[in-house]
């Protein structure tokens, strides 16, 4: 029995490993220039499908503790911080602190588990493993789904029990650290029983089991509402008599022994239609969803509107594009560069108000009216009443501009609308262009290339120049430019990376082409070009660097970036750029 459980349990581990391996594979060849590098017997390389296979494992461990880990170690935490607080404050009295601790742990556990066990039931879900076994390999389905269910509360109890030394650490009694691992089992159980006898019931009546959207809004609408309900409860020192959780916990034992029985009668045939039932499922939700992505996008098409006359060919399509799509492209830059500007305004007018209180308004008016003067001939703050200070909080923003200005491609990325873009040009655009031979030649490709850098360039540009605007605020209240030029040198560096970003994101999109008509990401090339982006650029922020020395280096790679872009695009996209099934 335990040699057959571990035997599957071994094939599911290995076949999702092997998916991964290919899938990665897969994406690698469909790289451009690094694709043809990789041969085909890659696919069989066995020394390389062990060592993924050894990553694989060690990510289904780290993924899959830790979450249980933290779940539980979160309610441990704050039991220990409501323990201190009612103690400190003398409002448990006649009740142990361990006991204290218990009733606050336990009433939390309780209401995470039950809302867990409704919103995750992966008993039945169909994985691709489960699909390919199950389905074309003809496994016994109760079989398979029993050996994952056990090894799930495997991991949910040890997790359970690796989060339980903050409980120990926090004074809790040893019962508590064995049994709400217990208890979560048994809720688990609960869960699953529970799912399984409503299906039984339906398949009874030859009824689709429907556990849907409305369902989960629901529980999601008595979540918010339960969770605040706690919190106010805990927060007016109410206290729940330990004795009544041990008797709902009792409950919901007997309740999840009662679920291991409907598991135990629900047979293989009812397990082989509940993978079934959730494939046709899943396949119901993607075509509603790909039916509400094509309603959503156009909706956000607008009609109205003219697009000059001098306009022709690809420049009067993207005119048409950006004109239609304008909503999309203006609000996110526009709501950044707002963002910007109004923690700008709100520093600036709290510095003030600060400042009239303790000098008066006459000095007050006296002060600002020097310091824009002093801003517009570049010259720094300056104040007799409150003179600026070089303290240790000045010093380290002040250095940040001047030398580590590299930072500012984390919020020049986050800013960034490329993507949203690009899947606008998709599935707007270029999804029904591509039907034709003529909009796929490189003249065409690389005329149209060119003119959308410029246009993303634009819409990307002023909420990056607002950052600059931000630095350079910093620098004018931190003393000021060092140098000639400081300001300006400090404000172009961001709109500089933001080119750089908004060109590589454009060129990705014509490189791989990763969108599909839901508006899915299908390119695993694409989606791992991105995370190499990504790691870059966390690898590169932190750099010191002066500021001068910055511009020069981002200027070069800005027109190198540009150059090859375009020579990539001009190569690769007649091949790369298609309509993705």
């Amino acid at each position: 029995m335990i040699n057959e459980f571990f035997n599957t349990l071994f094939k599911v581990i290995h076949l999702r490993s092997v998916i991964g391996y290919n899938s990665l594979v897969f994406a690698l060849k469909k790289t451009p220039l690094i694709g043809r590098l990789i041969p085909e017997k890659l696919y069989g390389a066995k020394l390389l499908k062990v060592i993924y296979w050894v990553i694989h494992v060690i990510k289904e461990v780290l993924k899959l503790f830790i979450g249980k880990i933290l779940g539980l170690g979160i309610i441990y935490v704050i039991s220990i911080f409501l323990k201190s607080e009612f103690v400190k404050l003398d409002l448990a009295d006649g009740m142990s602190e361990g006991n204290l601790f218990a009733s606050y742990a336990l009433l939390m556990f309780i209401c995470y588990a039950l809302f867990g066990m409704v919103l995750n039931t992966p008993v039945f879900k169909c994985t691709t493993e489960k699909e390919y076994l199950v389905f074309m390999l003809r496994m016994n389905a109760r079989k398979l789904n029993t050996t994952l269910f056990v090894y799930d509360i495997a991991k949910l109890f040890i997790g359970y029990l690796i989060a339980g030394i903050v409980a120990i650490i926090g004074g809790a009694p040893f019962w508590l650290w064995l049994g709400i691992p217990v208890l979560g089992v048994f809720i688990k159980l609960f869960g699953a029983g529970l799912f399984a006898f409503l299906f039984r019931r339906k398949n009874a009546k030859s009824k689709q089991m429907r556990m849907g959207g409305a369902f989960i809004t629901v529980m999601c609408v008595i979540g918010c509402i339960a969770f605040p309900a706690l919190f106010v409860f805990v927060a007016n020192a109410y206290i729940v008599p330990l004795s009544v959780l041990l008797i709902v916990s009792g409950v919901l034992m007997l309740l999840g022994v009662w679920g291991l029985r409907q598991l135990k009668i629900f047979d293989s045939s009812l397990h082989r239609r509940a993978l079934r039932d959730n494939v046709v499922k899943n396949e119901v939700v993607r075509r509603e969803a790909e039916s509400k992505a094509n309603t959503d996008r156009f909706k956000k098409l607008s009609a109205s509107g003219n697009v000059k006359r001098d306009k022709k060919g690809f420049e009067y399509l993207n005119a048409l594009f950006v004109r239609r799509h304008r909503k999309m492209l203006i609000v996110k830059p526009v709501v950044f560069v707002l963002l910007v500007l109004s923690v700008i305004f709100l520093v600036i007018i709290g510095f003030i108000m600060s400042y009239k209180e303790e000098f008066g308004a006459e000095n007050t008016i006296k002060m600002v009216s020097n310091n824009l003067i002093n801003l517009v001939m570049l010259r720094p703050y300056s104040d007799d009443l409150r003179p600026f200070e070089a303290w240790s909080a000045t010093e380290f923003f002040r250095w940040v501009i001047k030398y580590n200005l590299l930072g500012m491609i984390i919020p020049v990325a986050i800013a960034d609308n490329s993507f949203k873009v690009t899947q606008a040009m998709y599935i707007n655009c270029d999804n029904s262009l591509m039907t034709f031979s003529f909009f796929k030649k490189r003249d065409k490709i690389i005329k149209l290339f060119d003119i959308r850098v410029k246009q993303l360039v634009r819409f990307n540009l002023l909420p990056a120049l607002s950052f600059g605007l931000f630095a350079d605020l910093i620098l004018f209240y931190t003393g000021g430019q060092e140098y000639h030029l400081q300001y300006l040198v400090t404000l172009i560096i961001p709109g500089i990376l933001s080119v750089i970003y908004s060109t590589t994101n454009l060129t990705l999109y014509y490189l791989f082409q990763p969108f599909t008509t839901t508006i899915s990401v299908k390119s695993g090339a694409y989606a791992i070009a991105r995370t190499i982006q990504a790691v870059f650029y966390c690898l590169i922020f932190w750099i010191p660097m002066p500021s001068p020395i910055l511009l020069g280096v981002l200027s070069a790679l800005a027109v190198l970036v540009i150059f090859f872009a375009r020579k990539l695009v001009y190569k690769f996209a007649p091949r790369t750029w298609k309509v993705q099934s």
